[in-house]
């Protein structure tokens, strides 16, 4: 499923989902107050780690357009027609 990648950007985004998610605890638990105004935090910062997963696996999929070299191989040996 990776297909030969490096999971590399997933733990960094993941990894900073949880501490600011771990951080939004710890101010909910020092202030209790807070809590209906940090729930929708949680929210953003889950969907932001989905979106950014969703990206990168997108991004790097199988059926990705890009893999072939975009630049026509019957071009590049030709000199230029100005430069004779």
């Amino acid at each position: 499923m990776l297909y030969g990648r490096r999971p590399r950007q997933l733990v960094v985004v993941w990894g900073i989902a949880i501490v600011l998610a771990a951080l939004v605890f710890w101010l909910e638990f020092s202030a209790p107050a807070v809590h209906d105004l940090v729930v929708p935090i949680y929210w953003i910062i889950g969907m932001a780690a989905v979106f950014l997963t969703w990206r990168w696996l997108r991004s790097r999929s199988k059926k990705d357009r890009r893999n072939g070299d975009r630049r026509r191989a019957s071009r590049r040996d030709e000199k230029d027609s100005t430069s004779s």
